[in-house]
């Protein structure tokens, strides 16, 4: 019947089959049968035939009951086939606003990366991912669109699914001759049926224990923000009991499940031995491996989530082991209170008419029913990248973005040239390196977002980033940069020259089109009046030699009258002053007339040293200095000649001796006659010949003898 659903839960002990019809859902038929084999391991279809004999006859029981053929079936892959990847990506740019299209091409890379995470040969799609979180320049944000930075990084969590695991479970039906009507994920599945809506706003876990695998999916925000699952459920605890107890597979299963019902369970051992066991002796034996599989859900939950969920919703025949609850409670840190079952008689305006569709396990049946019907299924797209097929399947629309994750592109975002550092006149300064050029996307020959979404059919031409070059700057570019001219035009008696700044990169004249290296240390000076003189060879070069003391010295034969826009201009100050755009500089040249007294700094002509004699101030005149020009005596005044040779004699300038100071006294000598001589210099015997020196205080005595 055309509102009629073949709703087709293949586990890993079971296949249960259920005709349901519209919304509100109301069951029609089901049937429920075990694999003869273990066909199936941890939710995964491993022997094709096998299974496809258990669908046949499940198939079959439903088209007797309801009396019409079944061509079309809804189905759902374990959640043991995802494969949940962690990426994070960081991107340098220069600063400015975030932009929606620098977000997304990032989260492009993020998504690409945490593919190439989990590239193992095989295909994967992604049916899903959520961003764990945001940072620019290095600190934590909520949302970085329309803030300013350097820096972005973006962690993603993505979900994928192998196309070998849908294919195999295209091939089971093929078997029967049935074809798929609509296929989800199982945590999917039972997430519609077990968590309203509008109960998905809440941070909320959900865990589909069946035989071989405990699927995870966790909600928050109203979306599903992660997947998870581990390997092991329901048949860990059976096999345990069988191995505890020695008893076959069948009767540990019995066994589990009676373990809530019962005070006293009787078994029969493989040797036949029948024995009668408390219940609570029961649990004191399987307590650890219940433990261990709640710890083992626990810590997939806190990976996925980040922390424990408001709540935890149980579902799958695995969510009635005993004392489950009260450990995940333990582990996960939730009240006991917030995790609990849910059985579709929970499920509002939901009618079962076979009185079959009662436990914890047939959620996950009824929520492949309600995907079909809701049409929320994954959806199969084929289009072509670059006029390559690709084959996409997503459970929540198909956009850009999916297909190129599909073929591998690694990123959109070009990486931007290296920088060079220099240091301009000690000033250190950065030179960006080149952007680079974003990649291109068209679709359908137009240009594309990576959001846009795509159809069947659809024609994307992709044109991968080029990366930016590494930044480079000639001498001429720098200058320009630092707002300096590389030429300076000046008049030179009326004569219009054009004067080129002075560049030193790593002590070298460098030209202005050579390059500037990485790390360099470039000195820019301006031209000076006194490089302009020497530049336009209007400087002094023609020289006159003397020789002063034996040794050579240089004059300029030539005298300089220089004027800088009419203001007249001291030889000394030539190497100071720059040189603008525009100055006019008059150079008026004189014969060079030099005598003794500019070429030679004399010292004073006399050194005078001044002691006290007998209490009494007495000065000692040193000797006069003399000039000496080639050969003859001459005075400061005269001029000198090329080739002269100049002698400058200095007058004695040692200190005068006692002796000397008798000049200064009036002495008779036949007064002397008969005495003795007393000298003393500060107080202390000395001879005519101690030296004197500047405030000496000196007694001459004459006593009888």
């Amino acid at each position: 019947m055309s509102n009629s659903h073949f709703a087709l839960d293949i586990g890993t002990r079971t296949v249960v089959g259920l005709i349901v019809e519209g919304e509100p859902l109301e069951v029609k038929a089901a049937c429920i049968c075990e694999h003869e084999e273990r066909s199936m391991h941890d939710g995964q279809i491993h022997d094709v035939d096998k299974v496809a004999e258990v669908v046949r006859k499940v198939k079959t029981e439903l088209e007797k009951e309801i009396g019409y053929k079944l061509t079309r079936a809804c189905v759902a892959v374990a959640g043991r086939a995802l494969r949940t990847s962690k990426a994070k990506v960081s991107i340098d740019l220069p600063y400015r606003e975030i932009s929606d299209n620098d977000v997304s091409e990032i989260e492009f890379e993020a998504l690409a990366r945490a593919s190439a995470e989990i590239d193992s040969g095989e295909r994967f799609n992604c049916v899903g991912y959520s961003v764990i979180g945001y940072e620019l320049d290095g600190q934590r944000i909520s949302n970085i669109k329309g803030h300013s930075g350097s820096s972005i990084s973006i962690e993603v969590l993505a979900t994928f699914l192998p196309e070998a695991v849908v294919n195999s479970m295209f091939a089971v039906l093929a078997r029967c001759d049935m074809e798929v009507s609509s296929i989800t994920l199982e945590p999917i599945a039972a997430l519609s049926v077990a968590i309203p809506l509008d109960m998905r706003k809440l941070n909320i876990a959900l865990v589909d224990i069946g035989a071989g695998t405990s699927d995870i999916a966790v909600t928050n925000d109203g979306t599903v923000i992660g997947y998870g699952m581990v390997a092991e459920a329901g048949d860990e605890i059976t096999d345990f009991i069988c191995d505890h107890y020695l008893v076959d597979f069948k009767k540990g299963e019995e066994i589990k499940q009676r373990i809530s019902a019962c005070d006293i369970i009787e078994m029969q051992d493989f040797f036949g031995n029948v024995t009668s066991i408390k219940t609570t002796e029961i649990i004191s034996v399987v307590g650890s491996e219940i433990d261990k599989l709640a710890l083992h859900i626990a810590d997939e939950i806190l990976a996925i989530n980040g922390k424990p969920p408001r709540a935890v919703v149980l579902v799958g025949g695995g969510s009635q082991t005993v004392m489950l609850k009260e450990r995940l409670s333990v582990h996960l840190g939730v009240p006991v209170q917030r995790i609990g079952a849910r059985l579709p008689a929970m499920i509002e305006t939901f009618r079962d008419n076979t009185s079959k569709v009662t436990g914890a396990d047939m959620i996950t049946p009824l929520g492949i029913a309600l995907t079909a019907i809701r049409k929320t299924g994954i959806e199969f797209t084929d289009l072509t990248v670059n006029n390559t097929p690709v084959h996409l399947m997503a459970l929540n629309g198909l956009s850009v973005m999916d297909a190129l994750v599909a073929t591998h592109i690694k990123r959109l975002y070009p990486r931007p040239g290296l920088a060079l550092t220099l240091k301009v006149n000690s000033q250190f300064i950065t030179i960006e390196g080149d952007a680079g050029k974003h990649a291109t996307v068209l679709l359908d020959g137009k240009k594309a977002n990576l959001g846009d979404p795509v159809r069947k059919g659809s024609r994307i031409e992709f044109e991968p980033p080029s990366d930016g070059r590494g930044a480079s700057i000639t001498v001429r570019e720098l200058i320009s940069k630092m707002e300096m001219d590389l030429f300076t035009d000046v008049t030179v008696n009326d004569e219009a020259t054009r004067q080129m700044i002075s560049v030193l990169v790593n002590g070298k004249i460098v030209p202005p089109e050579e390059n500037v290296p990485d790390r360099a240390e470039v000195i820019i000076e301006p031209a000076t009046l006194e490089e302009v003189l020497h530049r336009t060879g209007n400087d002094v070069t023609d020289k006159i030699q003397v020789t002063v003391n034996r040794r050579p010295k240089l004059l300029d034969r030539t005298q300089l009258l220089i004027r800088l826009n009419g203001t007249a201009v001291k030889s000394a100050d030539l190497s100071n002053i720059i040189i603008k755009s525009g100055d006019k500089v008059q150079i008026c040249k004189n014969e060079a007339i030099w005598t003794v007294a500019d070429i030679f700094d004399m010292p004073a002509s006399r050194k005078s040293t001044s002691v006290i004699l007998n209490g009494e101030k007495v000065t000692f005149n040193g000797h006069d200095n003399s000039v000496i020009v080639n050969g003859r005596k001459a005075e400061l005044s005269e001029r000198v000649f090329d080739g002269d040779d100049i002698t400058i004699k200095e007058g004695p300038d040692e200190n005068p001796i006692l002796s000397d100071l008798f000049e200064f006294m009036d002495i008779n000598r036949e007064e002397l006659v008969g005495k003795n001589i007393k000298l003393f210099v500060n107080g202390t015997p000395a001879r005519f010949t101690t030296p004197l020196r500047e405030g000496n205080k000196v007694s001459i005595e004459f006593q009888e003898v």
